[in-house]
């Protein structure tokens, strides 16, 4: 993998990630306050079906509750990408300010990548529609 100095750029793009982790982490109880006041799946009130995205509010309070378990089981990929946006919005700036090497990542994405990315949202997507 070939790795290059990041760009002012991506520099203040890592900055801006972790403003928003920040924000979002002191704005918690904010968003639990909200959270109850959100409409109900429109594609599942309609369907009966749940959308790639059900349960990914429920997931997010889960884990701003510290409830790891409890946010897997409501949407294992929201809780997954939830996870990895605070840990990428901690390091990122971290990164940016020690002027770290990153890594080239090739436009488009590999196919083989893509097709893993599909692959894990329809995956996610028939585990909700077995589970909930």
């Amino acid at each position: 993998m070939r790795v290059r100095p990041p760009t002012r750029e991506e520099r203040q793009l890592a900055f801006l990630w972790g403003v928003v982790t920040v924000s979002t982490v002191v704005l918690r109880p904010f968003w639990l306050a909200v959270a109850p006041l959100l409409p109900a799946c429109p594609f599942r009130a309609i369907t009966g079906i749940p959308c790639p995205t059900c349960g990914g509010t429920h997931a997010a309070i889960a884990l701003m509750h510290g409830r790891v378990g409890a946010a897997l089981a409501a949407n294992p990929l929201a809780a997954l990408v939830g996870v990895a946006f605070i840990a990428g919005g901690l390091a990122a700036p971290l990164w940016a300010a020690l002027g770290w090497p990153v890594p080239e990542v090739p436009a488009p994405l590999p196919r083989w990548l893509r097709a893993a990315i599909v692959a894990t949202i329809v995956a996610n997507w028939a585990w909700l529609i077995a589970w909930r």
